[in-house]
């Protein structure tokens, strides 16, 4: 069988076999397997490429575990610290705050699936007498780190330059939105500069980007301790008062009772109402959640959260209580990444 070649802006390959090389396939003779399928280094060099095995009932399973396998190796060795970024991540890469270059990066670890990677190729694949395919996935080790290490600088000067923007800020609020954007860029590079020492073939360590993201998340910190935040209602329930001051919390502020100690102010409308459906054995509520975020310092209003929503129950008392907690949810999922999303509108 003829080796499969392609280079296609991905990343991903798995961890049942780790090594490297480069060569066209070869057909099976008898039951006898080329090497590379147990020991890829001894037929290609493993110091050009990052490789792993793959096998399946069909070339394309074949191919697509060897993907799988490669991507592995990644996740293997950055998982470790990885979960201290990941949700950040996520949510950053959804908000576009990063590059399209360093978003692609991170999805394709991110993945762990069997999406062919950036800078990959099928260097080899076979068949044995029993029907099963092989294929040997490699990683160009020199070309994906250029790529990194382009990605790793246009960051880190974007971290400076908005860094030194917060520290010319006055605004408490967004002294913190750029510090909150400056610390999730060097959450990247951490998860960057790990994937790109393992291409290189050593320890998946943050190195600097580590130390930057510790620095930038101990400024956040310090800025948080002034960011006091009031919380405004006159018709919320205690279940979603305490569901909205828990994910401001969350995002690092400090829930006050006083305008004069805030810099954000939270008013919040609950709004809930008998729904008549015509039903003999339940009762039904309708309900309306609006939370609107204001600037006290700037006077800036910020988008406005809404959600609604239709409870059922046998009674009208459970039915109140079965709307408080669906709009709790929604505050606890929704509101959270609509905070995020607002507070991390790019520089």
């Amino acid at each position: 069988m003829k080796a499969i070649k392609s280079f296609i802006p991905l990343f991903a390959v798995s961890l049942s076999f780790l090594f490297g090389g480069c060569s066209s396939s070869k057909n099976a003779s008898g039951n006898r397997l080329p090497d590379w399928v147990l020991n890829p280094s001894r037929e290609y060099n493993e110091q050009q490429y990052l490789m792993a095995v793959g096998s399946g009932n069909t070339l394309n399973d074949a191919r697509s575990d060897a993907f799988a396998n490669l991507s592995q190796i990644f996740q293997v060795e950055v998982d470790a610290e990885q979960n201290l970024y990941t949700e950040v991540i996520d949510q950053d890469i959804n908000n576009r705050i990063y590059s399209e270059s360093t978003s692609e990066l991170l999805n394709n670890v991110r993945l762990g699936t069997n999406q062919e990677l950036m800078n990959t190729t099928i260097l080899d694949s076979e068949i044995d007498a029993n029907g099963t395919y092989y294929a040997l996935a490699a990683m160009d080790r020199s070309e994906t780190s250029r790529i990194y290490s382009q990605e790793i600088s246009n960051n880190e000067m974007r971290i400076n330059r908005i860094e030194t923007n917060a520290g010319e800020e006055t605004n408490i609020l967004q002294k913190l939105m750029l510090l909150t954007q400056a610390r999730s860029l060097a959450a990247a590079n951490v998860v960057l500069t790990k994937q790109l020492n393992i291409i290189r073939g050593g320890a998946g360590t943050g190195d600097f980007a580590t130390r930057t993201h510790a620095r930038l998340q101990e400024k956040v910190r310090t800025v948080q301790q002034s960011a006091g935040v009031t919380i405004n209602s006159r018709n919320a329930t205690e279940t979603v008062r305490s569901a909205v001051a828990s994910v401001l919390q969350d995002a690092g502020f400090n829930i006050t009772g006083s305008n004069g100690d805030a810099i954000l102010s939270a008013a919040v409308n609950f709004q809930r109402q008998r729904a008549e459906l015509n039903r003999d054995d339940a009762e039904f509520v309708k309900w309306e959640l609006v939370i609107t975020l204001q600037d006290l310092e700037s006077d800036r209003s910020f988008q406005t959260f809404m959600a609604e929503g239709r409870d059922g129950a046998p009674s009208y008392s459970d039915a109140l209580k079965r709307a408080d907690f669906s709009a709790r949810n929604k505050i606890e999922k929704d509101f959270y990444t609509f905070l995020n999303n607002e507070l991390m509108k790019n520089e």
